[in-house]
């Protein structure tokens, strides 16, 4: 007859304790990241928008937005990064589809490791490692002369484009790593169920694994478009005259010391309209998966959702999930 009282009583107890650990546990972190990210921020913010006086001032950011040539440096750096953020996540996504399906326990560790290889590489080592590839005499412009489609003294380099395959070089391991996680949490009995029930490819991919896996590619978009929208050392050493992006601008105006403020100007421009970017990218993933599963809700059963009562519960509440 106590016992109720007395677990009452020391539910109170618990609980305090439970929010005493859980600030504890938070509280490292929140500073490292205050200190870390949103002081130097602050300091951005405040940099930007003074002058050498120290008197605030939008003379910074109306420099910038009256330039054509800053301007067309910033649709340039932003197009960059989204036809590389795009094409990485086309070519990472069927490999992380093949990664998480068709390869075998013991193989998978081996070739994620191989994935993993550049993260540990220094970067410079990674571009001169690239440039070796792709200089006149190299083996890229060797086999395409062999083949008849260069000239053997010729070479990519220095030309926008040897700028963007090295992005997407660099960018691929991110995509397959996130596509794999995405790819691997979904259920093989879901998409084998559609399929016995007669659904059709594009009708599985678009009505299961395109709902299951836009969360995950708003999360890949947003990592590699903003890894690739701040990049100066792969155009400054790749990129020549033409394939400049203004992450170069900023680093070769903060190096020379002189007018900070405007680069810091130009940093916090791109970091808003790339910010600005990645919520539009996410927002209309989002749309794409709710519009799916309205489309699914209004139409006649479909097999997925036939598939799902058929299922575990788990799995049934995971398909279900999506649909709803």
């Amino acid at each position: 007859m106590t016992t109720a009282p007395l677990s009452l009583a020391r539910r109170p107890r618990r609980q305090a304790r439970g929010a005493l650990a859980t600030s504890f546990l938070l509280t490292p972190g929140g500073l490292l990241l205050a200190l870390l990210a949103l002081l130097p921020l602050v300091a951005l913010l405040i940099i930007g928008f003074t002058d050498g006086a120290g008197s605030l001032t939008l003379a910074n950011f109306a420099e910038m937005i009256a330039s054509p040539v800053y301007l067309s440096l910033l649709g340039r750096t932003l197009l960059i990064a989204f036809c590389v953020t795009v094409v990485s996540i086309a070519l990472g996504w069927p490999a992380a589809w093949a990664l998480a399906r068709y390869t075998g326990p013991r193989a998978k560790p081996l070739i994620l490791g191989f994935v993993i290889i550049p993260y540990i590489t220094s970067q410079l080592l990674l571009i001169y490692g690239f440039v070796s590839l792709v200089q006149a005499g190299g083996p890229i412009m060797s086999l395409l002369s062999a083949m008849g489609l260069a000239d053997p003294q010729a070479s990519i380099m220095y030309t926008p484009a040897v700028n963007i395959l090295m992005l997407i070089q660099e960018s691929i391991p991110t995509a397959i790593l996130v596509m794999y996680s995405a790819s691997d949490q979904i259920s093989g009995s879901v998409l084998e169920a559609s399929r016995t029930l007669g659904a059709s490819k594009g009708f599985v991919f678009t009505r299961v694994i395109w709902p299951l896996s836009s969360a995950m590619i708003g999360v890949n978009f947003a990592l590699t478009f903003v890894q690739t929208v701040g990049a100066f050392a792969e155009p400054a050493i790749l990129g020549g005259p033409t394939g400049q992006m203004l992450g170069n601008t900023i680093s070769t105006q903060l190096q020379s010391g002189v007018h900070q403020q405007f680069a810091v100007a130009m940093s916090l421009v791109l970091l808003i309209t790339s910010l600005a970017i990645v919520g539009g990218v996410t927002g209309l993933l989002s749309w794409s998966r709710s519009a799916v599963s309205g489309v699914a809700r209004a139409g006649r059963p479909r097999p997925e959702r036939v598939a799902a009562q058929t299922l575990l519960p788990e799995e049934a509440l995971t398909t279900e999930g999506v649909l709803r």
